[in-house]
């Protein structure tokens, strides 16, 4: 049955709309996720410095590269504002999903770390908020808070591009920032911070199932059959224990005052470990660890072959040396960039390889260098002849000095008794000027 030009212009109105959407809907890709990594900003590594700020960078491009889920399990009263940016830019561009779930509390930079998250669980009981920012004076530990725009306003500005990209609660989160507002796991599911609360971990994980998630155009559905624990990284782990102010200050101090002892009474040898323990405490103040790594490096090599090839012995020039070269490929970055510079593989192979040998060669000078203070400490043996026999080579006699020969080695020597050339004698006696007292041998 022919159709009338009003039904035709009817049917393109109501289905034309429909042939458009399902082209798209066809065209989002769907990728199910069966793995997930836990990286925990937990005690005693709950501070949020720059050393966990780069062992979850780190992990981030690990779930990239293995296109897994990465979950944060975070249970901290929060840290440093710059360490919590690189931290919330690294989940916010994550090529991957990045859930979180809050075990107890998520303080301040806590709170900031978990907004750009893709889903946010927080156990019955745990709180959240207190985000805005203090300044503590590490000599009193006396806590200011920051009231000023210029500080205030970028921060607010940040949260809530981190926030609004999951459409959580900007208000509630410039109530977080202004007036450091802290909210239970009830009232943040409430207000549409977070997303859900659990019981544990567990039942987060079960929540996890089948949940779909969109990132970068792909949509990824999480059916976690797997669950690892991401281990940070040695370096990333000192640069933490580095950056707590108090450890700084000390090392800071100690630092200048051996520099000082080193200049004043001119033991130089002293001044390379005073420079490495102001370095070390420069660290705290959020100098670049890469670059402390690389000079440590170069001068723990010149030292080690100074006291090697210039220096007789071995002594505090290499120790020190081998010293600075265990912090500097301790403190070396474990990713480079890639292109022309080496592999991560290979610079992992590399710190292994040299630390290595500095244990190897440290554990060997190290036992030279005790054998060596033994002897020295041991109270000196000298050599008398008292008790020897021997022969008079001339005549000897009371105020009558004559030379013996004991043992091969001729003697001068006195008596009490006249000694005739070619008579045995023992010497009785040895006087500070070092002349014998000798009779005949009976």
């Amino acid at each position: 049955m022919p159709f009338s030009l009003k039904t035709i212009i009817l049917f393109l109105l109501v289905f034309t709309p429909t042939l458009l959407v399902l082209p798209s809907l066809q065209s989002t890709p769907l990728h199910t996720i069966e793995r997930a990594i836990i990286v925990d900003v937990y005690p005693p590594w709950d501070t949020i410095d720059s050393g966990v700020a780069e062992c979850i960078v780190e992990a981030v491009r690990y779930a990239e590269e293995n296109n897994i889920v990465l979950i944060m399990r975070v249970n901290s009263y929060g840290g440093y504002l710059d360490s919590a940016f690189t931290i919330g830019d690294a989940v916010y561009y994550s090529k991957t999903p990045v859930v979180v779930y809050v075990e107890n509390k998520a303080l301040s930079a806590g709170t900031l770390v978990i907004l750009p998250a893709d889903y946010i669980g927080l156990k019955k009981g745990s709180i959240i908020g207190a985000m805005k920012p203090v300044i503590i004076d590490p000599v009193s530990g006396q806590v200011v808070f920051v009231n000023e725009s210029k500080i205030l306003e970028p921060i607010i500005g940040k949260a809530k591009v981190y926030a609004e990209r999951r459409s959580r609660n900007l208000t509630l989160v410039n109530e977080f920032i202004v007036n450091a507002k802290v909210v239970s796991s009830r009232e943040a599911v409430e207000w549409s911070v977070a997303d859900v609360e659990v019981s544990d971990f567990d039942e987060f994980l079960s929540v996890l199932d089948g949940l779909k998630i969109e990132r970068g155009g792909v949509v990824y559905e999480l059916k976690i059959k797997s669950v690892e624990e991401y281990s940070c990284s040695v370096r990333s782990r000192f640069i933490s224990i580095l950056s707590n102010t108090y450890l700084a200050n000390i090392l800071l101090t100690i630092g200048v005052l051996a520099s000082i002892f080193a200049l004043v009474s001119g033991k130089l040898v002293v001044l390379p470990l005073a420079v490495a323990f102001i370095l070390l405490g420069l660290m705290g103040t959020g100098i670049n660890p890469n670059l402390v790594s690389l000079f440590f490096i170069l001068l723990g090599g010149v030292l080690l072959a100074v006291e090697l090839f210039i220096l007789p012995g071995f002594g505090i020039v290499g120790i020190t040396g081998i010293i600075l070269l265990l912090l500097g490929f301790t403190l070396l970055p474990m990713y480079t960039p890639t292109g022309i510079a080496p592999s991560e593989s290979y610079v992992l192979m590399l710190r292994v390889f040299i630390i290595g040998l500095s244990v190897v060669f440290g554990g060997f000078f190290g036992i030279v260098l005790f054998k060596v203070v033994q002897v020295k400490r041991k109270k000196p043996i000298s050599y008398t002849p008292i008790g020897k026999t021997g022969v008079a080579a001339d005549p000897i006699g009371p105020g009558l000095i004559g030379y013996v020969k004991i043992e091969g080695e001729y003697w001068r020597a006195v008596s009490s008794e006249y000694i005739s050339p070619g008579e045995e004698v023992v010497v009785v006696e040895m006087r500070e000027d070092g002349i014998l007292v000798v009779a005949k041998k009976k």
